[in-house]
Formats: C-alpha cells, sequence, structure tokens
C-alpha cells in the first residue's frame, strides 16, 4: 500500500501539460526568409502533431489517475477485511491450541500417536533383525531354543471347528455322513494334537570337506540331519550332497538337491548324457549347485547350469550355508515326481521326446490353452499383462512385440510369456541379451515360469508323458535370481493359478500355479 500511494502521490504532483514550443526565426536576410518558409509550413504542422498527442495523453494520465484513486479505495477496503480476518483468525487459533492440548494430554494419558507407533515398531523391527542376523552368524544353533530340533510349527487351520462339524454331523438323519467324517478324521492324523512337524535332510558326502559341512549343519540347522550311507533308503524331505566333482547318487536323483562341489573338475566323472540328464534336473528346479573353486563355477555355468553360487570354505563352515539349505528346503520339490527309470528313458531319447523347436513349442502351448486349467491361467495371463501396461504406460502408448516372432527393433514392451521358459538355460541367456538390445531403457519384459512344486507335482500325478513339451521351472527367487543375472530389475511379480489344479494334494492347492514377472534393464 505504501507504494501504491507514492506512486499515485508522484503522478498527481506532475505537469500535465504536453506541448511543443514554435521554431525561432533568424533575422538574418536569407536565412530569414528560409526560416519563415520552414516554420511556416513544416514545423507548424509538427508542433500541431505534438500538441494533438499531448492533448490525448494528458487526458489519458487523467483517466490513469482516476483508475488508481479507485484501485486505492479497494485496496484499502481488502487491507481493513484482511486485518479483520487475522485477528478472527487469531482468536479460533487460540481457542484450537487450547482444545489441541486437551487432545494431547488424553491421548498421551490414553495410548500412544498411532504415527508414534509404527515408527516405533519400524525401528524395533529393524534393530531386532540387525540383532538376529548377528546372532545367527555367530551362533546358528540359538533357533533350537524356540522349537524341538528338527521341527515346524504345524498348521492346524484345518483342524479349527472340528468339534462343531462332528456335532452338526450328528444331528443328520443319515449317520452315514458322521461314519464318514470320523474315518476321514482319523485317517487325516489331526494335528492339533501336535504342535510341530518333524522335517529331515538327507546328506550325503564321505571327504574332510564333507565331514566340516555335516557338523555344521548337524550341529547349527534347526532341522534334523540325517546322514546317508550307500545302502540307506532317503526319508529326508530334502537333500544335500558334498562331493569333490558332481555325483548325485540315483536315490537322490529326483529330490531337490543343494550339490557343494568341492573340487575344480565338476565333470572329471562324467559322460554326456550324465550331464545332460543332471542340467534337465537343474532347469526343473530341483537342484542348485554350490562350488568352492571358480574354475568350477566357470565350468558349470559355461555347460548351461542355472542356480549355480560360490562360497568359501570359511563360508561353507559357517552361517551361511545353513541358511542357503533352509531356504531351498522351503522351496523344495515335493518328492515323488517321477521314477527314475520313466525319467531316464525320457532323458535318453531327450530329441524325439521333447519340442524343443521354438514354433513346435508355441503351437502346443496354444492348443494346451483350450484345456481346463490351462485355459483359465491363459485368461490370468492376460489380464496380468493388461494390469501391468495399464499401470507403467497411463498414457496407452505401447510400442510392443512377441519375442518370438521379432529379430530387431526398439520397443517398449516385449512379450516372453509361455515362450521363454521352453527354452534351455543357454538359449535363454542368448534371447536375454537380444532383449536387452531391443528394449527401450524402462521398457517392461514380462514372462512366465511355472513353480517346480506346482508343476513336478501335477507332472508325478498327470504323468509325464501329458506334457511333451520342454518346460524350464521355477521357485520364485530362482526365476527372479536369473533375470538379475542377466541384467534385468524386476518391477512386478504375480503369483498366478493357485487353486486352479484340483487334482494335487490340498496342502499344495494354494501353492501358485506360475510366477508373472515383468522387467526392465
Amino acid at each position: 500500500m505504501n507504494n501504491l500511494d507514492s506512486s499515485i502521490e508522484k503522478l498527481l504532483n506532475s505537469r500535465p501539460v504536453y506541448n511543443e514550443p514554435l521554431p525561432q526565426m533568424n533575422e538574418g536576410g536569407f536565412m530569414q526568409k528560409m526560416g519563415k518558409k520552414f516554420v511556416s509550413e513544416e514545423d507548424i504542422q509538427r508542433n500541431k502533431a505534438l500538441n494533438d498527442f499531448g492533448y490525448n495523453q494528458n487526458s489519458l494520465n487523467i483517466d490513469f489517475i482516476r483508475a488508481f484513486l479507485d484501485l486505492q479505495d479497494t485496496c484499502k477496503e481488502l487491507q481493513k477485511q484482511i486485518e479483520d480476518n487475522e485477528a478472527d483468525y487469531r482468536k479460533a487459533m487460540s481457542a484450537v491450541n487450547v482444545l489441541k492440548k486437551e487432545l494431547d494430554n488424553v491421548r498421551l494419558r490414553s495410548t500412544l500417536n498411532s504415527n508414534q507407533i509404527e515408527k516405533m515398531d519400524a525401528g524395533l523391527y529393524k534393530y531386532t533383525e540387525k540383532l538376529e542376523n548377528y546372532t545367527l552368524s555367530i551362533n546358528p544353533s540359538v533357533r533350537n531354543d524356540d522349537c524341538p530340533k528338527g521341527c515346524i510349527e504345524t498348521d492346524i487351520s484345518g483342524a479349527i471347528g472340528y468339534y462343531d462339524r462332528i456335532e452338526k454331523a450328528k444331528d443328520t438323519a443319515e449317520t452315514d455322513e458322521l461314519e464318514k467324517f470320523c474315518a476321514s478324521a482319523i485317517a487325516k492324523n489331526i494335528t492339533s494334537i501336535s504342535a510341530y512337524d518333524e522335517l529331515v535332510i538327507d546328506f550325503y558326502g564321505s571327504d574332510k570337506i564333507s565331514a566340516v559341512l555335516f557338523t555344521n549343519l548337524n550341529k547349527n540347522s534347526v532341522y534334523k540331519i540325517r546322514f546317508l550311507k550307500d545302502r540307506d533308503i532317503p526319508s529326508g524331505h530334502f537333500s544335500v550332497i558334498c562331493s569333490e566333482n558332481i555325483f548325485v547318487p540315483r536315490k537322490l536323483m529326483l529330490k531337490s538337491t543343494v550339490v557343494v562341489v568341492t573340487g575344480d573338475s565338476p565333470f572329471e566323472e562324467l559322460n554326456e548324457e550324465d550331464v545332460r540328464n543332471l542340467k534337465f534336473l537343474n532347469d526343473c528346479g530341483l537342484h542348485t549347485y554350490i562350488t568352492l573353486e571358480n574354475a568350477a563355477y566357470e565350468e558349470l555355468v559355461s555347460h548351461g547350469f542355472r542356480c549355480v553360487s560360490r562360497m568359501s570354505l570359511k563360508q561353507l563352515a559357517g552361517g551361511k550355508v545353513i541358511r542357503y539349505a533352509e531356504k531351498a528346503l522351503e522351496s523344495a520339490v515335493p518328492a515323488g515326481a517321477v521314477s527314475f527309470n520313466t525319467l531316464r528313458n525320457m532323458i535318453e531319447d531327450f530329441d524325439d521326446y521333447y519340442l524343443t523347436d521354438p514354433a513346435d513349442t508355441e503351437a502346443y502351448a496354444k492348443e494346451r490353452q483350450k484345456v481346463y486349467p490351462y485355459d483359465c491361467l491363459m485368461v490370468m495371463e492376460r489380464a496380468a499383462a493388461s494390469a501391468i501396461k495399464n499401470k507403467y504406460f497411463p498414457t496407452g502408448v505401447v510400442t510392443g512385440c512377441r519375442l518370438s516372432k521379432a529379430e530387431s527393433g526398439s520397443y517398449t514392451f516385449i512379450d516372453g510369456m509361455n515362450y521363454l521358459n521352453h527354452l534351455t538355460y543357454d538359449l535363454r541367456v542368448k534371447i536375454y541379451e537380444k532383449v536387452r538390445g531391443m528394449l527401450q531403457p524402462e521398457g517392461i519384459f514380462m514372462v512366465n515360469g511355472y513353480d517346480p512344486v506346482v508343476g513336478i507335482k501335477v507332472r508325478s500325478i498327470k504323468g509325464w508323458d501329458y506334457f511333451p513339451n520342454y518346460e524350464a521351472m521355477w521357485t520364485r527367487d530362482q526365476l527372479i535370481r536369473e533375470l538379475k543375472d542377466n541384467g534385468f530389475k524386476i518391477k512386478f511379480i504375480i503369483p498366478t493359478g493357485a487353486g486352479l489344479f484340483d487334482v494335487l494334494p490340498q496342502k499344495y492347492r494354494k501353492d501358485p500355479a506360475e510366477w508373472i514377472i515383468a522387467a526392465t534393464i
């Protein structure tokens, strides 16, 4: 307001006259005549035009002064309103502050603020996690204090409501229903009687490093470790094998296994057929590998093996290998996938038994999608793809391609669904390289992979002959690791197909049948 008042004051004090005086005449003879001629014709016209302009400008200045005066009055009114509003606001704030103090006192007397609780809980969780990790790294066996050795807490959700269901069955007119229910309850071995299920890891190995690893696992793992001799029959849910080169006993070939290779020549005693068998089981998500030597790691990778890790001897005798084995057990494929003879016959006639040509595999996949539950899976896959596109590309501008059809180009969306999972790992590595060259920055590469827990169990029930198409399988962690190892960053992970395979035992029906992943480079 002060600046406005000052400007108006200057404008009022300024001279409102704007005119141009006539030029003076020269009294000399020739110059006097020429001057009169110049004044009478040119300067007079110019002087008149300037006077007209000055008059108009003076009128405009007067209009400006009037407008500024009106503006000044309006601003003064607004200033008064603001001052009045500020006074009201200060009064209201004073009342609100009093009320807030009362509420704060009540809140502090009753319970902590929810945001503070969340912050404290997050801080305590993070601190506790660090403390637990440190404790486990120096003394993994401390976990055995929480439950009996080799046991995990039983899921008793299936036993909830048994009493009410029995009472309801009693009231039915047909006593056969009660008899059936009681018989099934007894056969099911109601787990609420016991709070724990026992899990066992079979261990196989014979050299000095095997003894170190077995001692470490046996002492520090929460699971029971059973040392297998040559004639023992495996009884565990999972196995750990320690050998100088790759050696998987026939009795453990079809179990989920961690194979620890201590030498630097993993294929020294294997023929080509043995290597192919093991690579197939590795690509089905059954076998994973740990090497102590870099040379062994490089050789396994060069032969097309996936899920290969390196560890030092110190890590093998410490807590890292225990966490690795126990995590692998948690996603172990259920036993009884297929008989060894069936598997051997399939692999011996690999090229005849399995469809491996990309065109053949895609044609077979399209035919299979016409049959339940794969038709439902196809609908879920399309819904996932649509959701990912809508989420990641809100503008709707997408340049996409089908991976099996495209050889080159630049795209924001590359679809590798039901194609990449039908290739062997060494071929997938080449495809990953091609995708990295075709995918635009921040573009999306979408793939899917069947989970081995469901995939292999379904094959063991329906028969492997029902699935002549070569198909790799991954646990969630295995698929994420493979994509990361090949230069991709995970954006979305969508578990799909839980409950579709009703041929599965009840305990596996809630597991996802496949993982749908969207990644960027």
